[in-house]
């Protein structure tokens, strides 16, 4: 016979999963009828609490979830496996959940990590809403932003300065003599597509115009090589900048098909800086990845919300 869940009890009282953690667990913000329904089903349906809840008494677990959007990206998978590192010489376990670049995946991943008892998050947020983290956070979350830039908002974070990133792109094609770039965006909602379109046409020193395009695509490798497979050769692009490298990845992979060889025949830049970007020789904002983690950590642990800003650097070879 199966143990009895937290998800099963919600469903029969028909209420959230977090509801009933509270409830049972005594905190304060549950109605009082509520409550007795919930401790009333609970008895009913055999409940045992298993000893992760502990962390909702108070007690530390050190445990620390992760939201990535995708962690198939090499960027995902670097952040992860430095984290893990770090957290292994300091007695913390690492807990991973992966979105799929969806923000109906985030909110359940969070809601997920929370159940399992994390002593805190480090969320790579999608970023273009927030109510479901002012939410957790009126709940008591800890919860720190990876990446992701809120301006108006106290979160903690270790953010990329995207708009100081991409305007060295700009500035770089400004100088080749670049007439006609083409920006490989990812989803025009999220702040970091925003903040790197924003910074490569403030280097490039002119507005977006008919001689620029700009395609916003699912964050893929697959989706940007079928679009340079399927447009490059009807339109006149001569310089390519990428949301990240993985999507500059899959542009190349079209060029090749095409005969088009970047940084011979068209200049190519990417984001991030990851292992692979090296190995293929693409040009590319780094990322300092590593002291990010560090820094994360140690605001974590401090337990004072701070807000810590990393510039990427570009990293010149050869696809430029």
């Amino acid at each position: 016979m199966n143990r009895a869940t937290l998800k099963d009890i919600a469903k029969k009282a028909k209420v959230s999963v977090m509801t009933v953690s509270r409830a049972l667990n005594e905190k304060p913000d549950v109605r009082n009828e509520t409550r007795m329904e919930i401790e009333r089903i609970a008895r009913e349906m055999g409940y045992v609490p298993n000893a992760s809840a502990r962390i909702l008494k108070g007690a530390e677990t050190k445990r620390i979830g992760v939201i990535v959007s995708d962690i198939r990206n090499p960027f995902y998978s670097q952040m992860v496996g430095e984290l893990e590192d770090i957290c292994g010489i300091r007695g913390y376990t690492v807990v991973v959940a992966d979105t799929n670049r969806r923000l109906s995946g985030e909110v359940s991943a969070i809601e997920a990590l929370m159940e399992t008892s994390v002593d805190c998050l480090i969320i790579a947020p999608e970023g273009y809403r927030t109510q479901h983290l002012d939410d957790w956070i009126s709940k008591g979350m800890n919860f720190l932003s990876f990446g992701v830039h809120f301006p108006k908002k106290g979160y903690s974070e270790v953010w990329i300065d995207d708009v100081s990133g991409a305007s060295q792109v700009g500035h770089l094609f400004n100088e080749k003599g670049i007439r006609r770039p083409l920006l490989i965006m990812g989803n025009p909602r999220k702040n970091t597509t925003k903040g790197r379109v924003k910074g490569f046409f403030q280097g490039y020193g002119k507005k977006k115009d008919d001689q620029s395009h700009i395609e916003y695509m699912d964050v893929n490798w697959q989706a940007s090589k079928q679009f340079m497979q399927s447009e490059f050769s009807s339109r006149n692009w001569d310089g390519i900048f990428c949301y990240n490298d993985l999507m500059a990845m899959g542009a190349i992979q079209g060029l090749w098909s095409l005969g088009i060889r970047p940084g011979k025949d068209i200049p190519l830049v990417g984001y991030d800086n990851v292992p692979f970007a090296e190995m293929m020789g693409i040009s590319t904002l780094h990322i300092p990845i590593h002291e990010m983690v560090e820094k994360a950590l140690e605001i974590i642990e401090n337990k004072e919300p701070k807000q810590e800003k990393f510039i990427p650097k570009l990293i010149l070879r050869e696809s430029t």
